[in-house]
């Protein structure tokens, strides 16, 4: 098993005196980050990051060791019978290049079985562009998830992971990675599948580098929309990125994972309501975004207009809510989308096979799958994920889809929740996995 922090702690603790320039504009803590107990120490042997902002400010240049390796972390609230922390972590961009990247972990507080315990990877989903969005970024985010679409909630985002006192509850350790570009420096490469699967497979190595957690080389995925997609991704690619990793299962909510052919316009249009198609078209200026910084040979203008390259730039300014509602009333409420977007039959064929070669589902994964869709879903198209679906059953792993009735994209979460929950541990356990292909 890696234990790499020891390795590291010292480049850290020069940076660390240096102090660092910038901020990740979302309100970190500044006071003592644990509850009021005295003390942010995540854990002996792990360097202690920098409190409110500058936590997401990595040291430069980036201290030297393997992807997964933890930079820093920090203590934060966690639920009852929990520690959790706040991690910066080495991982990797799609083409190679080394890149900090943020997230939370947590654990259970009290003795650990023999074999250790299996890990959870939480893939959020969608938050926009900005750094500040990073769901770990807001003072306590080691919660269940609070959906930004209830009074509850005081975020601009959706924050927290799924059922994340159940998964603790059953013994397990939690980590979620906020991805490449949220949280840290540098341009989100939005569902570009190399750079978010890498992300959240290091998460996984760097939730290990923490001895108290006494992870498992076991783990299973469980991803959100944007982070749905990078859940099917990884089953993909985890044997050639952390081959240690054994992968049981990935299990997608409402997952991204036709990206090529809904771009391109090959699937049957899905619901909608008065505001979605807004938002469609702030996902749409976010994928562009992404993939601008992901491939260099790829040009703005062969994909939007003047008012869509206004858009690109308040992409990284705004929050996904956020930023749909400025296209609403800019352009949404008059009816006037199509001035944003090239039409499609002008789109260089590059853009397409870029999307094309993130889609997942066109080569084998390792580990069994579920994907779980609502019928009412706005966000995510259904029938795009029924494509998906009819791709991962041409192969070998057992595949189950369920389809939630009535469900929407802020639902399925909620209404999953006994499915996902049982089928994770039943992957744990070794049990055979149904599959309805």
């Amino acid at each position: 098993m890696r234990r790499r922090v020891s390795g590291i702690a010292a480049a850290v603790a020069a940076a660390l005196a240096l102090g660092f320039g910038g901020t990740a504009a979302a309100a970190a803590p500044t006071g003592n980050p644990d509850g009021g107990k005295g003390r942010a120490e995540c854990a002996p042997g792990v360097p202690l990051g920098p409190e409110g902002e500058r936590f997401y400010d990595p040291p430069s240049p980036l201290p030297e060791g393997e992807h997964g390796d933890l930079i820093w972390a920090r203590r934060v609230q966690a639920p009852g019978g929990a520690r959790a922390c706040r991690i910066l972590y080495l991982s990797t961009l799609g083409d190679g290049r080394p890149v900090a990247v943020s997230g939370i972990v947590a654990w259970p507080d009290r003795a650990a079985p023999r074999q250790g315990r299996n890990v959870v990877a939480w893939a959020h989903g969608t938050v926009g562009g900005p750094r500040m969005c990073a769901p770990s970024a807001v003072p306590d985010p080691a919660v269940d998830l609070v959906d930004y679409f209830t009074y509850e909630s005081p975020w601009g985002i959706d924050v927290g992971v799924p059922a994340l006192t159940d998964l603790l509850a059953a013994g397990d350790v939690v980590v979620g990675t906020d991805y490449q570009g949220l949280g840290t420096p540098g341009v989100h490469q939005y569902v570009v599948g190399a750079t978010e699967s890498r992300n959240v497979l290091d998460s996984v190595r760097a939730a290990r580098q923490i001895d108290l957690t006494h992870a498992n080389d076991k783990a299973a995925v469980l991803g959100w929309s944007q982070g749905g997609g990078a859940a099917m991704f990884i089953n993909q690619t985890v044997r050639h990125y952390t081959p240690e990793t054994r992968l049981v299962g990935v299990a997608g909510l409402a997952p991204a994972a036709d990206i090529g052919p809904e771009f391109e316009g090959l699937v049957l249009p899905g619901p909608t309501d008065a505001t979605s198609p807004s938002h469609q078209a702030a996902l749409r200026v976010n994928v562009y975004r992404g993939f601008l910084a992901a491939y260099p040979e790829l040009r703005a203008t062969d994909v939007l207009r003047p008012a869509g390259l206004d858009a690109l730039q308040g992409d990284g300014v705004a929050c996904i809510e956020h930023f749909s509602d400025v296209i609403q009333n800019n352009v949404g409420n008059t009816g006037q989308l199509d001035t944003l977007f090239t039409p499609v039959p002008q789109v260089p064929r590059a853009w397409y096979e870029r999307f094309h070669e993130n889609t997942p589902g066109y080569a084998a994964g390792v580990a069994p799958v579920l994907v779980m869709q609502g019928t009412a879903d706005t966000v995510i198209n259904p029938n795009s994920t029924t494509e998906y679906v009819k791709r991962a059953c041409g192969f070998s792993q057992p595949v189950q889809y369920t389809k939630y009735q009535g469900a929407t994209h802020q639902t399925i979460p909620f209404v999953a929740r006994s499915e996902y929950l049982a089928w994770i541990a039943d992957r744990f356990a070794g049990r055979t996995a149904p599959s309805n292909c």
